[in-house]
């Protein structure tokens, strides 16, 4: 009882420590953004939210592909509408609503909780630590010449690095079958995890993070933030490296959908970004916070729209036939 209220006043001491360091630079930034002008390009920020739906798509194929390793048979339809849905669940405090709606959108004559429940843990895991590896790569491979990310670069892949390696040890077949033979009843059910599983998972999660990237970028210009002296490479890659470093802080923040911390990450990395590629005229931060603002809206406003979407539940019989 102890430990549990400690880690709770842990998580609210680091979201007030976040909020406080995110009001802190949207008040030094506010006179420079009342002074950005800026015309929306709505088609473009449509699109973003698009491309933010779609790049979860191969994440939910991995779902089902660790779902049936483990002896499971969910529908192609009902394993998206759970896994989509699943996806409100991180606003809610704590990690545990994802599991709970995405198990429950399943037919439980197909798929057993217990092993929906570790798909979750495997697919959740496995994403984070592709996002580590991806942030760390694109970090060493495009931008280590950058003065201001050279400065900055030691300690972000340190940082990046460290979280993939958190993240990869629990998932490895030995480390998880270990755990898992401490709990005698769901032994049999995860014996169906392997290499070639994580292997799969790491093929199908790489453009989950190029898509996200896409859709930071396509937010980006279409709030007229283009570069006009940089190649498209350039920017995608830098994008791809904020959205896939402030996703993976978000979550291991613990806070409801990383909300602070992942925009304090984005806010600096973009910022980090305009600091190297400045656009005359304009300051830095006063671009990465409206940058910042306007993505997580259009996140949102997506996760809500595929959501309703996919509510509608179909027959069971089709959902049987696309299962076999």
């Amino acid at each position: 009882m102890i430990e549990k209220h400690l880690f709770a006043t842990i998580k609210l001491l680091i979201f007030l420590v976040v909020c406080g360091v995110v009001g802190w630079e949207l008040f030094k930034a506010w006179d420079k953004i009342k002074e950005v002008q800026w015309t929306p390009n709505y088609p473009l920020l449509v699109l973003a939210g698009f491309c933010y739906a779609v790049a979860f798509a191969p994440a939910a194929v991995f779902w089902r592909y660790a779902m049936q390793s483990l002896g499971q048979k969910p529908g192609v339809y009902e394993a998206f509408r759970a896994y989509y849905i699943g996806h409100l669940g991180k606003y809610v405090p704590g990690k545990a609503m994802v599991l709970i709606i995405r198990t429950g959108l399943l037919n439980h004559e197909r798929t057993k909780i217990t092993a929906a429940g570790a798909s979750v843990f495997v697919e959740t895991m496995t994403m984070m630590a592709v996002g580590g590896f991806v942030a760390a790569a694109v970090l060493a491979i495009w931008f280590r010449h950058h003065e201001h990310v050279v400065a900055n670069g030691a300690w972000l892949t340190f940082i990046t690095l460290g979280f993939l390696c958190f993240t990869v040890l629990p998932i490895l077949p030995p480390v998880f079958h270990f755990a898992a033979g401490k709990l005698k009843k769901f032994k049999i059910e995860l014996e169906g995890l392997s290499f070639k599983t994580l292997a799969v998972g790491w093929v199908l999660n790489v453009p989950v993070w190029i898509m996200l990237g896409v859709s930071l970028w396509l937010t980006k210009i279409g709030l007229g933030f283009g570069m006009n002296n940089e190649s498209i490479v350039t920017e995608l890659s830098f994008c791809v490296l904020a959205i896939s470093g402030s996703i993976v802080v978000g979550f291991a923040s613990m806070l409801p959908g990383g909300f602070g911390s992942r925009e304090l990450a984005l806010m600096y990395l973009l910022n980090l970004f305009f600091t190297t590629h400045p656009i005359e005229g304009l300051e830095p931060m006063a671009i990465a916070l409206i940058i910042v603002t306007v993505h997580r809206m259009i996140s949102i406003l997506s996760e809500l729209t595929v959501s309703v979407l996919l509510a509608w539940k179909p027959n069971e019989s089709h959902e049987h036939s696309a299962a076999e």
